[in-house]
């Protein structure tokens, strides 16, 4: 599905580093929507708790971190989530 068929809250912004456009093509995948800006909400585009496990499992395998099941409800966005991942990476 095209975003513009969405009524979505947020203008686009592309991903803008690798981690940000590997998340991007992570929520492409299982949302089937493109594109992905990094300020749109995973809800919004229509993730559910279920979608959001699986990312959490996908991001785990593809990083190599672990993400509290929470992180995904609390940061939303393809840019916080982002920084989360930094985060637990340079913290490892």
């Amino acid at each position: 599905m095209n975003r513009q068929a969405l009524d979505l809250s947020t203008e686009y912004v592309a991903p803008r580093d690798p981690v940000e456009q590997q998340l991007a093509e992570l929520w492409t995948a299982r949302l089937e929507v493109a594109p992905i800006g990094v300020h749109d909400d995973f809800f919004e585009l229509g993730g559910d708790s279920l979608l959001a496990a699986e990312l959490q499992l996908a991001i785990d395998q593809l990083f190599g971190v672990e993400v509290p099941t929470w992180t995904l409800f609390l940061t939303p966005t393809v840019a916080e989530l982002a920084a989360t991942i930094v985060a637990e990476l340079a913290s490892a």
